[in-house]
């Protein structure tokens, strides 16, 4: 059990299995988001081009909107560097969960920003995976670093062969979580009346580090 509690609160180097849970509540939030509030509650790079678009056509209302919500996710970076120093995983999680649970519940306009912050809180907390820096809300550097790794096969990288190929399976598996969490969030937007508040109830599970299970330590 003392060995259970002290992984608990370490998050130097986590598992895929915690991972692969905050894509899938990465991927579902963006999917409500997107179709709740015309938004992405992770993806900047699509807020910033929808903030270009609404630029361009001088819809400066929607302008405003996209430019919150990229400031919102940049307060939740540097919320979690602040509060990293100073409470435990744990309680970041629950900060993260009770913004989900706000932003389920408030109108459309104010709920974008709050989700985005949830977002920004999870993607800069935990930020190693298996030996591996991943990020867990946007997936196009990891896509980059999978391709990357492959191509490093063939192009004398430096990596061990092991190494590359270990990251890359890392990096697919995080892409089917997440994907998968989109399509239960446009399930969820469809069929739940609140369809952000399911998903909070996965965030304990990236607590825990499968690996304990079977009596191994970290991968």
């Amino acid at each position: 059990m003392q060995r259970f509690l002290a992984n608990l609160h370490s998050s130097s180097d986590n598992t895929t299995w915690q991972a692969s849970i905050l894509v899938i509540v990465a991927g579902y939030a963006d999917a409500v988001g997107f179709l709740t509030f015309g938004a992405f509650a992770g993806a900047m790079t699509g807020n910033t081009v929808l903030l270009g678009i609404a630029l361009a056509g001088r819809d400066f209302g929607a302008a405003a909107q996209s430019a919150i919500i990229i400031a919102s996710f940049l307060v939740g970076v540097a919320a979690s560097a602040i509060l990293g120093r100073r409470l435990p995983l744990m309680a970041i999680l629950g900060i993260e969960a009770v913004a989900i649970v706000v932003a389920a519940l408030i109108a459309p306009p104010v709920a974008a920003p709050v989700l985005a912050f949830a977002m920004g809180l999870q993607n800069a907390t935990m930020t190693r995976f298996a030996g591996a820096s991943l990020n867990t809300v946007f997936l196009t550097g990891n896509l980059q670093k999978m391709m990357q790794d492959f191509l490093g096969r063939f192009t004398g990288s430096t990596k061990p062969l092991q190494s590359e190929a270990a990251e890359g399976a890392v990096i697919g598996q995080l892409w089917i979580a997440y994907l998968g969490g989109v399509v239960a969030g446009a399930l969820a937007h469809q069929w739940i009346t609140y369809p952000l508040l399911p998903v909070v109830l996965l965030l304990p599970l990236a607590l825990i580090r499968r690996a304990l299970w079977n009596g191994r330590g970290d991968s």
